[in-house]
């Protein structure tokens, strides 16, 4: 009789069981529809958007910009400041946070391949920022650390290492006002590191680093 009982229990317990699973699986399903039909309408509503002006944006400006070049015999700064001389003179443009469907609602899809090379442009050269202020840095070369990192910090770099270094450098120097300038900056950043950064910044700010 009692074996009979659990079996029943068994029973009831496997249906209710295979019950809520499914109807979580059926909630999840309708999720995942919606949030893929979503998706699509916008998707179609981008690609039908007018090619838009792209010549005034906030393009990355060099003209009132003095970077460190050709004051010190490295090899790898020669790389990083020939990279950077190069893309000078390209259009270079932060696109951090923005998909390709973004970017063709705003400006139409005839603008994607230009914006596309654009944003490449611009992880380009945050990347080459970030190595050429750190191996200035590795060269006891504070100072030039500090103006190449500032200036991929001010055009919106979302390499923490940059944002860290840059920081930990401030805080050597006892200067948390910069610090302070560093994360009202990176408050304004479209991109998934911009928490991070600002707890990192916090860290310094506070003495209490992560």
């Amino acid at each position: 009789m009692m074996f009979h009982t659990f079996y029943y229990v068994l029973i009831g317990w496997t249906l209710i069981f295979i019950v809520v699973v499914s109807y979580k699986r059926f909630k999840a399903n309708m999720k995942n529809q919606e949030a893929e039909d979503k998706f699509w309408k916008r998707e179609n509503a981008a690609n039908l958007t007018r090619k838009q002006d792209i010549s005034q944006l906030d393009y990355v400006d060099f003209s009132n910009v003095s970077l460190p070049f050709a004051l010190f015999e490295d090899d790898l700064l020669k790389e990083c400041e020939n990279e950077v001389l190069n893309l000078k003179d390209k259009r270079i443009l932060n696109l951090t946070g923005l998909s390709n469907t973004d970017l063709k609602m705003k400006y139409g899809p005839a603008n994607l391949p230009l914006l596309t090379q654009y944003d490449q442009n611009f992880t380009l050269l945050v990347r080459t920022l970030n190595t050429w202020g750190n191996r200035l840095n590795e060269l006891s070369h504070t100072k030039e650390a500090i103006c190449v990192l500032a200036f991929a910090a001010s055009i919106g770099s979302d390499i923490k290492a940059t944002w860290s270094l840059l920081a930990e450098l401030y805080a050597a120097n006892g200067d948390t006002t910069r610090i302070q300038e560093l994360k009202d900056s990176a408050a304004s950043l479209n991109s998934l590191m911009r928490e991070p950064i600002l707890t990192m910044l916090d860290g310094y700010l506070t003495g209490i680093l992560p």
